[in-house]
């Protein structure tokens, strides 16, 4: 059977820009990816390892004789609203859900990374034991919130690295997000620096190129991200040649 005429599992929840998710009944649901050749299995073993250590993550099952290996990850339900409809709905939030967004994030990158997380493009300079877990796409809307704490997902980018890395990537993002509306955009400006007061300026600065560099290396970045990302990267670049 061909990609363009599989039908879909079920409702559809919601659509990313990699993945759509449906609701498969029996508090579960099938993240299905638009593109075959997708390592799955990897991910598969990235969101087991992470719950192993303690980070609340949807429960990863078994896929059946009917799904696609390639495409497909069969998870829990999780019942609840993302950090940023939160914020978005009680904006009043905004400092305790960076906060938290910057607590989650140091639970994770506390993780020591198995040597089959890390790669030659995420590892530190001179290869250490100490290789944090990296999750590489957290930020506002991959948090949910629920009755029972918050849940990390989407760990499709997760690898092994230094744990500034990642706090500058969600940096990153966050201060490029195309957001509509002067009253978000100011918003999303202050949460981007009390991110960045959580985490360590220092830490985050010494990494915001490389994080930058990576934004514009991915395909997924849309054109008004991509030029937002590349002022950040000269004004940067900028201010470190002034130091």
């Amino acid at each position: 059977m061909t990609e363009s005429v599989v039908p879909p599992p079920g409702p559809l929840l919601a659509s990313g820009r990699a993945a759509d998710v449906y609701d498969v009944g029996d508090g579960q649901v099938l993240r299905r990816y638009r593109g075959s050749g997708q390592n799955t299995a990897y991910e598969t073993r990235v969101m087991r390892f992470v719950a192993e250590q303690g980070i609340r993550v949807p429960a990863v099952f078994e896929l059946g004789p009917h799904h696609l290996p390639d495409r497909d990850i069969l998870m829990e339900r999780i019942d609840g609203i993302t950090m940023l409809d939160d914020f978005e709905a009680r904006p009043w939030k905004l400092f305790s859900h960076v906060r938290l967004l910057a607590r989650l994030q140091r639970d994770v990158n506390a993780l020591v990374a198995p040597n089959w997380m890390v790669t030659p493009s995420t590892a530190a300079p001179t290869k250490r034991r100490d290789d944090s877990v990296l999750h590489l796409d957290l930020h506002p809307m991959n948090v949910m919130l629920t009755d029972e704490g918050p849940v990390i997902i989407d760990w499709t980018n997760a690898a092994g690295g230094p744990a500034g890395f990642d706090a500058a990537l969600t940096y990153v993002e966050m201060a490029t997000f195309e957001i509509e509306g002067f009253a978000q955009q100011m918003g999303v400006r202050l949460g981007v620096e009390i991110f960045k007061r959580a985490r360590g300026a220092s830490e985050i600065d010494a990494f915001t190129v490389a994080a930058c560099d990576h934004r514009l290396a991915d395909p997924g970045t849309t054109p008004g991200e991509r030029e937002a990302v590349a002022v950040l990267r000269a004004k940067t670049l900028a201010r470190q040649a002034e130091a």
